[in-house]
């Protein structure tokens, strides 16, 4: 019995081990195949991006693309920086046209000048008929005032209704352009009274001819005289009123181109218009006198050649009224 326990106990230990070993065995064989599944996982797993793959796999411009766009956008900017300087060019071109209208002697809108010479140089007594002013003299009428030299194509017979085409200057600078002159011949009043006629002078105005607005004062009788009263006067069109004021004065300054202040005691001027200073024409007028006579008017407005601004006043007779 000794014997059988002994090998009851040995078997058993024997059967102890072999079964912790079998167990070790098994444990290991799991955990193999559970690290084996983990294995697999991690495998079949996708690992996170590093931050240069990110640069890489995301969608970035390509170096090429930058600076092609970059090169288009400069060329956009040439295009439209030439198209800017042709307009700019196109725009100034056309400025520079209009100011040279504006500059140019006889464009639309300049003032016709006047000069009314009443010494002519020439006997007006001598029976012989009308007197006629060669060229060359007339001429010389022309440019006195300014200095300078004046051509006139052909002489002028002295006698009311005539008239004579000049080429001459219209500033005492010697760089300013020649203008065409017109002289016509005119009546001023005598020097001793309105009654006892008139003596003929010359009207020169810028222009081939004179205008058919101003044609009263070339008429026979009407006598002219004139008085300039300012280089502002006439900036602005003038009323009605404004005209009679300046043309009583006129009529009764001692500094007038013909003074008539002595000839009659002028006392009231009343007009029916006012006056343009851009129009070369006529408006009426009337005189009255404190002897109770009444006198026909014709009233321009004077741009002297000597660059003050007045009035021209043609004075009728009374039998006009």
């Amino acid at each position: 019995m000794g014997h059988l326990d002994a090998r009851t106990t040995t078997t058993r230990r024997l059967r102890r081990g072999m079964a912790l070993a079998a167990c070790t065995a098994l444990l290991g064989l799991t955990a193999c195949s559970a690290g084996d599944e983990a294995g697999t996982g991690d495998d079949g797993a996708q690992e996170p991006a590093t931050a240069t793959e990110e640069q890489s796999g995301g969608e970035q411009p390509s170096d090429d693309a930058g600076p092609g766009d970059d090169a288009e956008t400069g060329d956009d900017a040439e295009v439209g920086d030439d198209q800017a300087t042709d307009d700019q060019g196109e725009t100034g071109g056309d400025e520079g046209a209009g100011d040279q209208e504006k500059g140019d002697p006889g464009a639309a809108g300049e003032r016709t000048r006047i000069l009314l010479v009443t010494d002519l140089g020439i006997d007006e007594t001598s029976g012989d008929g009308a007197p006629t002013l060669a060229n060359d003299d007339l001429a010389a009428l022309l440019a006195e005032p300014f200095g300078g030299t004046a051509e006139c194509a052909d002489e002028l017979l002295i006698e009311t209704g005539q008239s004579a085409g000049c080429d001459g200057p219209t500033s005492p600078d010697d760089t300013a352009p020649t203008q065409e002159w017109v002289a016509s011949t005119v009546a001023v009043p005598h020097e001793d009274a309105l009654e006892n006629g008139y003596r003929v002078a010359l009207l020169f105005s810028t222009g081939t001819e004179l205008p058919e607005e101003a044609s009263e004062l070339t008429q026979e009788n009407v006598m002219l005289t004139g008085l300039g009263q300012g280089s502002m006067f006439g900036a602005e069109p003038l009323g009605a009123e404004e005209v009679a004021d300046a043309t009583l004065h006129t009529l009764t300054s001692e500094n007038a181109y013909v003074p008539v202040a002595g000839m009659a005691d002028w006392s009231e001027v009343t007009c029916e218009n006012g006056l343009d200073f851009e129009e070369f024409g006529t408006t009426g007028c009337t005189a009255a006198t404190a002897e109770g006579d009444s006198w026909q008017l014709h009233v321009a407005p004077g741009t002297f050649a000597d660059g003050d601004q007045g009035l021209l006043v043609g004075i009728g007779s009374p039998t006009d009224v």
